[in-house]
């Protein structure tokens, strides 16, 4: 059964531990970070000799456990890193984690874009609404988002065509995404 665990996405993880308490999901999740829990307590540890290791450890993973069952987790390294970071900072209080609008607004999105993909009319509405946000961006951002992702250009021929640097290239491409995402959201909110 873990075999086929380790194969699941971080959300399909933390979605068996949440909603089927499945304990075995929620120990490929940590196994899958301990490296990173590991990686910034040491140093804090070294730093504050005071602290033990036996002590810190089993904190950070009940409080990981605990946050697991109760808060919505966008990606799991910030997750960790935030509860971990609330307890090294201030192991007496118990911090909650608040995701920003932005976090919440990419989940609904994310759900969105995996309900179109079985839902016909839900697909349509999304199509329509991608449509009209991309006729919302600036005719360069348009034609690159339209060149790359729909015409499936590569960077060598989008460099020749605009005759910009490639990392150039890849910045602005970038950016337009990012105003693209942000129009599409807004939508949402209009809604």
């Amino acid at each position: 059964m873990q075999q086929q665990l380790t194969n699941l996405s971080d959300k399909e993880l933390i979605s068996r531990a949440r909603k089927q308490l499945d304990r075995e999901a929620e120990g490929v999740l940590m196994d899958r970070y301990s490296h990173l829990l590991v990686a910034v307590t040491i140093p804090y540890l070294s730093s504050q000799p005071n602290l033990d290791p036996n002590i810190v450890f089993p904190a950070l993973l009940q409080r990981l456990n605990a946050s697991l069952k109760t808060q919505t987790i966008y990606k799991a390294n910030e997750w960790i890193l935030h509860i971990q970071k609330g307890y090294l900072g201030k192991p007496e209080k118990n911090i909650p984690f608040y995701p920003s609008r932005d976090g919440r607004d990419l989940l609904h999105i994310e759900n969105t874009v995996d309900k179109a993909a079985t839902n016909i009319i839900d697909r349509q509405d999304l199509i329509v609404r991608l449509e009209q946000a991309l006729q919302r961006l600036s005719a360069d951002d348009n034609a690159l988002i339209t060149q790359f992702y729909l015409e499936n250009k590569s960077f060598a021929d989008l460099t020749a065509a605009t005759g910009l640097p490639r990392e150039k290239l890849r910045s602005q491409l970038k950016a337009a995404k990012a105003k693209l995402a942000k129009l599409f959201m807004n939508q949402g909110y209009a809604k």
